[in-house]
């Protein structure tokens, strides 16, 4: 069965790649370790990003189609669907964890009297009627939002500005304990969350316009996200302090709580609830379009015919995943990143590009030689 021919613009992947590095990591905390000096140890892992999305565009480039098409194009047909089926539990479980940040940010701040099983369900209603439409439609979605999202970024910003919540001198000293807090904030887990979660964007590559003429979109959209969430994490320092970072589940809700302006300009929780809200909605989207992508290349039936029964596992998964939010940061912080993420990040598509890089250039070989003996 041939792929769809659904087509998106460079501007909306844009938006996407954005949107996605965003999802849950300004509002929950990262690179805790390194306390007042969790933005530097951001900074190797942006410079990690950039390097990861331009190899994965170079094996976009080197093969033909999406990920799991690789997979066939370097090992076979049956290690293939292998290697597929993998993914497609990794990207179902991934969506998983990330539809539990949002639902425990949800019960925590707005609905503290519902049922996390009843805003687990809900949300991803929407996500299987958006995703059964297509992947244009939810591309068109997400950038209709998207100016809210920003506009709502810089009214926290600008507020706790004007409130006099930023105190910059939070962030010094710089280094006070040397390099190895930073290491340990970025190595595995700033290397492998957000921007080792690109992988999953090698799926979609062949559903964009244009994108095989430059890989400028690509590495400048991780970069842009680096420094995005480097800036938040800069501001929830100023405001909270090292240890009143390092202690809260979700920094950028305690900092906007800060905010009171002339008793009127408060309580602004509604906004953080939103930038997480639609944040998260692009991140399961994709993810969630990435196990549907693989459950297709490997039964041959489009991808809507596993749209509903896939979104109910998804969400019920998230409610059983672990039995409290603290199991569920441990388990994602200390286990998930060495153990799955390095793997499926980083080691398996480093093969499949060695494998793409060497046949290309046998092939080159070969041309070039029947090319001489033809002359």
């Amino acid at each position: 069965m041939k792929p769809t021919s659904e087509k998106i613009s460079l501007q909306q992947f844009i938006l996407l790649i954005v949107f996605f590095e965003l999802g849950t990591s300004i509002v929950i905390g990262i690179g805790t370790e390194a306390k007042q000096d969790a933005w530097i140890a951001v900074i190797p892992a942006t410079i990690a990003g950039v390097i990861l999305v331009l190899m994965y565009y170079k094996a976009f480039k080197l093969g033909d189609g999406n990920l799991y098409d690789l997979f066939a194009q370097c090992f076979g047909k049956f290690l293939s669907k292998i290697l597929i089926y993998t993914y497609v539990v990794y990207f179902l479980y991934a969506a998983s964890r990330v539809l539990r940040d949002f639902n425990e940010l949800l019960v925590t701040v707005v609905l503290p009297n519902s049922p996390i099983e009843f805003t687990s369900f809900l949300f991803m209603g929407v996500v299987i009627y958006v995703i059964y439409l297509g992947l244009e439609v939810f591309s068109r979605t997400a950038t209709i939002f998207a100016p809210y999202m920003i506009l709502f970024l810089l009214a926290i910003t600008v507020f706790l500005w004007v409130n006099g919540n930023i105190d910059f001198s939070n962030l010094r000293p710089v280094l006070a304990e040397g390099i190895q807090p930073v290491y340990q904030a970025f190595f595995p887990q700033l290397l492998t969350f957000p921007f080792g979660e690109m992988v999953v964007f090698t799926v979609i590559f062949p559903h964009v316009n244009k994108l095989k003429k430059s890989s400028k979109p690509l590495w400048m959209a991780t970069a842009v996200s680096g420094f995005i969430i480097i800036l938040y994490i800069v501001i929830n320092i100023a405001v909270l302090g090292p240890e009143g970072y390092a202690r809260t589940t979700f920094p950028l809700l305690s900092s906007a709580r800060e905010i009171s302006i002339a008793d009127f300009i408060e309580r602004l929780d509604a906004l953080v609830v939103f930038i997480e809200m639609l944040g998260v909605f692009v991140k399961v989207s994709i993810y969630f379009y990435c196990v549907l992508k693989g459950l297709e290349a490997v039964h041959k039936v489009t991808y809507r015919y596993f749209a509903f029964p896939v979104g109910m596992l998804i969400a019920t998964f998230s409610i059983i995943i672990a039995y409290s939010f603290n199991e569920h940061l441990i388990e994602g912080l200390d286990i998930v990143p060495l153990y799955l993420h390095i793997p499926f990040q980083y080691l398996i598509p480093s093969l499949v590009f060695v494998i793409l890089l060497i046949k290309s250039r046998k092939g080159g070989n070969s041309n070039h030689e029947k090319k001489n003996y033809d002359t």
